[in-house]
């Protein structure tokens, strides 16, 4: 994460983080589509729910802060690895006209490498002077407090950690079911057992 300076800069960064955030909530709306399973669909609908939540948020901050003008490659810079994978997946994702439950777990652990990423990204920018920077720009318009603002950021981080329990729990339902064998366990035992002369009866 780069060094944040001037009040445009730091607008028009924490603008990308929204982007970002939106494209997040495409990832999964069209992830969710793709499914057959009920609960896992809820659970995909859920994660894609508070992407685009954080997205509304962090577009709100920005535009209280300056009013932010970044194009798409100026987001691709300063958000880099994390705007990639998203990227990528995306298109992964576009080009499959159905996800077959079976095989989610694979995509499921690229998304929960994503949700790290993110949470590590946030909880980094927290810990930053950037974000006292953030607080008194606003202070100069609105009567917001520090920890408030920091309130919605350590918000998104615990989300973010949400989405990876989410993303735990879908790998375990769509996780392929081994074929239990029913024959009884006496016979691989004592395997004689099976060929001995019944017992003489009367």
């Amino acid at each position: 994460m780069t060094a944040i300076g001037n009040p445009k800069t730091l607008a028009n960064f924490i603008n990308c983080l929204s982007l970002l955030e939106r494209n997040t909530y495409l990832l999964y709306q069209e992830i969710a589509d793709k499914i057959e399973v009920p609960l896992v669909k809820s659970f995909l609908l859920q994660i894609a729910l508070d992407s685009q939540k954080h997205s509304i948020s962090l577009k709100g901050i920005a535009e209280s802060i300056a009013n932010p003008e970044g194009n798409l490659k100026d987001c691709q810079k300063n958000t880099g690895e994390t705007w990639r994978m998203v990227d990528v997946i995306l298109k992964d994702v576009k080009g499959k006209t159905r996800i077959v439950s079976g095989n989610f777990t694979k995509l499921a652990e690229r998304l929960s490498v994503l949700e790290s990423v993110m949470g590590e990204e946030y909880y980094m920018f927290v810990q930053l002077k950037t974000l006292e920077f953030m607080i008194k720009e606003i202070n100069q318009i609105y009567s917001i407090d520090l920890g408030s603002v920091k309130k919605i950021f350590l918000n998104i981080i615990r989300d973010e950690e949400t989405h990876r329990e989410l993303l735990e729990k879908i790998k375990t339902l769509v996780k392929p079911k081994t074929k239990v064998d029913t024959a009884p366990v006496v016979k691989y035992q004592n395997p004689d057992a099976w060929s001995r002369p019944l017992p003489e009866t009367g």
